[in-house]
C-alpha cells in the first residue's frame, strides 16, 4: 500500500478548472469505450464488479491522483488524502427505459457531477452496452489532470499492477510525455503573449444562431472512426498532418449543422484548438490554444487540408510560447463569463494522444475508445479525438436541445475523413 501523503496545495492552474463550465456542464475529462468478453466481462458483455474492484485496488493504491480530494482552506485549494471505497468509484450503470443505446447512457453520465467529498473520478460499467460487449465510461475532473495526462493514467489502470512501482503522483517520464516540447520556456515574453492574444481577437465574428447560444441541459453523443494510416497518407500528400485532416473533417460537421438548420455557410469559421504546452510548476494541466479558420464552402479535400496546415504550422509555435491559458481561478472565472457571450469561435476541437498500444482491463480487451470533452460557454458542439489501435476515434458531443443529433454530425465527419483518405490512393 502506498504511504499516506501530506496535504499539498492545488496549483492555481489546476484550481482554475473549478471555475470553468459553471452552470453549463461538469468540467470533466471523459473516456468512453467498449470491452470485449474476457476476464471480468462474460460472453454476454456483463461485468463482474467485485472481481474488477479487486483488480483495481492495487492500481489505486499506487495512484495518489486517485486518492486525493480537494478541500478549501483559508481561501486556498488543497489536495488531501482520502480513504478510497472502490465500490463508490466503480459502479454498474444499467440502461434506462428511454436510453436506446450506449451513447445515450454516455450523454447522461457526462452531465452528472462527481461527489466533491471524495476524490474526483468515477468508472461506470454498462452491461451489454453492445451485443456481447461491456461499456466503460471513465470520468475525471479537469482539476486532477488534463486530457493528455488522462491517457497516461488510463494506460496505468489497464496495466498489470506492479507492487514495486513508485507512486505515480510525482512527475515522471510517463506523466509528462504528452509535452515533449520540454525546451519551451514556461513563460512567454510579454510582447509575444500580447501579440498572440491580440491576434486571436482579429477573426471575423461568428453570426450563427445555431452554433452559439444558451446551452441546454441534455447532450447528444456519437463517435466517428476510421483507419488512421489512409487518412494520414492523404493529409501528408496535401502537405498536412493527421490533425489537420481531423480539423477539416470537423469543419464538415459544422457545415452540416448550418445546412441542416438553414443558416448561410460562411467561407470560413474560427474554432479553438487546444495545444499541449510546458507545465507551470507542479500544475497537472498544461494546455494553451490556437484559433484556426476552417474552410466551409465547397473546397477539394486536399486543398482544405493544405489551407488548414498552413495555419496550424504558423500558429502552434506561438500558442506553445504563450503557454497555459488559465493560470488562476480568477482568470478562469472572468473567461467563463466572457465565454457565455463570445462570438470568436464556433467549436472546440481537441486531439489528445492515444495509448501506445492495445489495452485490456483484467483480461477484457478495449476494442473502442473515444474521448469526450465538455461543452462550455455558449459553444454547442465539441469534437475530441484520439488515435488507438490503428484507428482514429472522434467523440462528438452536442447540445441536444438546439442541434441535430450527434450521429448525423458524425456521418458528415466520417465522409470527410473518407474523402481525405481517398486522395492518397
Amino acid at each position: 500500500m502506498a504511504e499516506t501523503t501530506r496535504d499539498v496545495p492545488i496549483s492555481p492552474v489546476d484550481a482554475a478548472s473549478f471555475q470553468l463550465g459553471v452552470h453549463v456542464q461538469p468540467y470533466l475529462v471523459t473516456i468512453a469505450g467498449l470491452l470485449s468478453p474476457g476476464g471480468f466481462v462474460d460472453r454476454d458483455g456483463r461485468p463482474d464488479p467485485a472481481r474488477l474492484h479487486r483488480t483495481l485496488a492495487p492500481h489505486i493504491a499506487q495512484e495518489s491522483l486517485l486518492r486525493q480530494q480537494p478541500i478549501m482552506r483559508n481561501g486556498s485549494w488543497w489536495w488531501t488524502e482520502s480513504n478510497i471505497e472502490v465500490d463508490l468509484h466503480v459502479s454498474i450503470v444499467e440502461r434506462g427505459p428511454t436510453e436506446p443505446d450506449f451513447e445515450a447512457i454516455c450523454a447522461r453520465l457526462v452531465m452528472q457531477s462527481l461527489d466533491p467529498t471524495r476524490p474526483l473520478w468515477h468508472i461506470s460499467l454498462v452491461p451489454a452496452a453492445r451485443p456481447g460487449q461491456c461499456g466503460i465510461v471513465i470520468r475525471v475532473h479537469h482539476a486532477v489532470l488534463d486530457g493528455a495526462r488522462a491517457t497516461d493514467l488510463f494506460e496505468r489502470l489497464f496495466a498489470s499492477p506492479d507492487p514495486k512501482k513508485p507512486d505515480s503522483g510525482a512527475p515522471s517520464a510517463a506523466n509528462t510525455r504528452h509535452s515533449p516540447e520540454s525546451h519551451i520556456p514556461q513563460r512567454a515574453s510579454f510582447s509575444d503573449l500580447l501579440r498572440f492574444r491580440i491576434g486571436t481577437f482579429l477573426h471575423r465574428p461568428i453570426r450563427s444562431r445555431v452554433l452559439l447560444g444558451s446551452i441546454g441541459t441534455t447532450r447528444s453523443i456519437a463517435s466517428a472512426s476510421t483507419r488512421t494510416a489512409p487518412v494520414e497518407r492523404g493529409a501528408r500528400r496535401a502537405g498536412g498532418t493527421l490533425n489537420d485532416a481531423y480539423l477539416v473533417a470537423a469543419g464538415a460537421g459544422l457545415r452540416f449543422i448550418l445546412e441542416e438548420r438553414g443558416e448561410p455557410i460562411p467561407k470560413t469559421i474560427a474554432v479553438s484548438v487546444p495545444v499541449a504546452v510546458a507545465a507551470i510548476g507542479n500544475a497537472r494541466n498544461a494546455v494553451g490554444f490556437m484559433i484556426v479558420d476552417l474552410p466551409l464552402r465547397e473546397t477539394p479535400p486536399d486543398r482544405a487540408v493544405a489551407l488548414v496546415a498552413k495555419q496550424t504550422a504558423a500558429a502552434k509555435p506561438s500558442a506553445r510560447a504563450a503557454g497555459t491559458t488559465f493560470r488562476s481561478p480568477r482568470i478562469a472565472g472572468l473567461f467563463d463569463k466572457f465565454a457565455k457571450r463570445q462570438h470568436m469561435i464556433g467549436a472546440v476541437i481537441s486531439n489528445v494522444h492515444g495509448p501506445h498500444g492495445p489495452l485490456a482491463l483484467d483480461g477484457a480487451a478495449l476494442v473502442e475508445l473515444w474521448p469526450l470533452g465538455p461543452l462550455a460557454g455558449n459553444v454547442r458542439v465539441g469534437f475530441t479525438a484520439a488515435s488507438y489501435n490503428e484507428y482514429f476515434w472522434i467523440g462528438i458531443q452536442a447540445d441536444a436541445e438546439h442541434l441535430p443529433p450527434a450521429s448525423k454530425i458524425a456521418h458528415a465527419v466520417k465522409r470527410a475523413l473518407d474523402e481525405i483518405a481517398s486522395t492518397a490512393i
